[in-house]
């Protein structure tokens, strides 16, 4: 890897005893003082110079990002299975990524290893915050010697999460803009348009219906109390906002919604693929199965499955299978139990753990789909009957009008 070279600046005396000042570009600071010295220079003082580019990266990129962790990964295990060594592959990636966000993780790990820790060790306490079963993966490829191998299995299996949850997220972006774009004209149908016809409350020419009665006086009351309604609807936007971010909430949140009809089933599904997918890498790479199942269960966000899965290790190492521990719990789809018997009974489990994850996450792609082809019709039917029952009100009223005059 090419080493980025940093300007530092100098004070230093020259052969007449004259104080000469300036800037050198190096790749650290030693460079920089050989560099002065073959100049006939005799350095007092040098600093490293912060170029504005870098201070704008630093300013731009606070947090690290998830694809920031993976092309982390990625690029330790590519230079590993180069044939590069850990101490010559990790400083160059500490320069390359001087001033981001991942730069000061990198010299913690860095320090920690000439320290004497192990990667493993060093990895958990850089500030990374790798998944669980990155340092599980980590630990069983030092004590086999393939670091470069486990590395890329937890490089994929991290892509595969992101992936995931890219999709996810890009699925929901229509129906979000739907709800929103309905909510809006709605809005502007109550504030803008409703009350114009307030007047025919107070006519004594017009008989109003109930309905009609109702919708107007509620768009009338909607616009008298226009401030109030948009304060608290930026309330419920940031009371929504902070519980998304605040895990417990979150998971309140994730646990109600896998108990309704169509939506629980597709994120149960998604729970089992990615779980069985780390239970299959983490296998692979000789992690222990006890020590795997604890690993893995950090993978599902479900709380119910993963307070289900806690016993599983306490029910293997009494001599009980794995098929059968998950048949006996309930929550795991009685059809693929089979797979993971084979996968026991031949030991081949992480290859017939993998097979189970794709199938799981091709299934829960499917309802996926299914979900969303019901959401945006319900949506479209939702906002067209309430603009709909807006607009008969309205005409109704006008019609009364018209009625009593005659």
């Amino acid at each position: 890897m090419t080493e980025v070279e940093v300007r530092y600046s100098y004070r230093a005396l020259d052969a007449d005893g004259e104080s000469r000042s300036g800037q050198v570009a190096a790749v650290d600071e030693a460079s920089a003082l050989r560099d002065l010295v073959q100049r006939g220079l005799t350095p007092l003082q040098i600093n490293a110079v912060q170029s504005p580019g870098a201070a704008a990266t630093r300013g731009a990129r606070l947090r690290i990002t998830p694809t920031d962790r993976i092309t982390l990964v990625q690029e330790l295990a590519t230079l590993l299975s180069a044939g590069i060594s850990l101490s010559e592959a990790l400083p160059s990636l500490v320069t390359a990524y001087a001033g981001q966000a991942l730069g000061p993780c990198l010299a913690r790990v860095d320090r920690d290893l000439r320290g004497g820790e192990r990667v493993s060790v060093a990895l958990a306490n850089s500030g990374l915050a790798l998944p669980p079963y990155v340092l599980a993966l980590v630990q069983a490829g030092e004590a086999s010697g393939e670091l470069g191998r486990a590395l890329a299995d937890a490089t994929a299996q991290m892509d595969h999460e992101r992936r995931i949850g890219q999709e996810l997220r890009n699925a929901l972006i229509y129906p979000a803009v739907l709800v929103l774009s309905g909510m809006v004209a709605v809005s502007i149908i109550f504030v803008g348009v409703v009350p114009r016809f307030a007047s025919l409350l107070k006519s004594s020419r017009a008989d109003v219906p109930a309905l009609s009665r109702w919708i107007i006086e509620s768009g009338l009351f909607v616009k008298l109390h226009l401030l109030e309604f948009g304060l608290g609807a930026v309330a419920l936007a940031a009371i929504a906002g902070f519980g998304l971010a605040n895990p417990v909430w979150r998971a309140k949140a994730l646990e109600a919604a896998a108990r309704a009809p169509l939506l629980g089933a597709w994120l149960v599904r998604m729970d089992i693929g990615r779980w069985a997918t780390v239970l299959a890498t983490l296998l692979a790479n000789r992690v222990p199965i006890i020590e795997a199942i604890g690993l893995s269960s950090g993978a599902l966000r479900i709380e119910r499955l993963r307070r289900d899965l806690a016993g599983t290790a306490r029910e293997l190492e009494r001599g009980r299978t794995l098929a059968d521990v998950l048949a006996a719990q309930g929550w795991f789809p009685t059809a693929r139990l089979n797979l993971i018997r084979v996968g026991e009974r031949s030991g081949e489990l992480p290859r017939m753990l993998g097979t189970l994850g794709a199938m799981e996450t091709d299934s829960a792609r499917t309802l996926q789909k299914r979900v969303l082809a019901l959401i945006e019709p319900a949506a479209i039917l939702i906002i067209g009957a309430v603009i709909g029952i807006v607009m008969v009100a309205v005409m109704m009223a006008i019609t009364s009008l018209n009625n009593v005059a005659v």
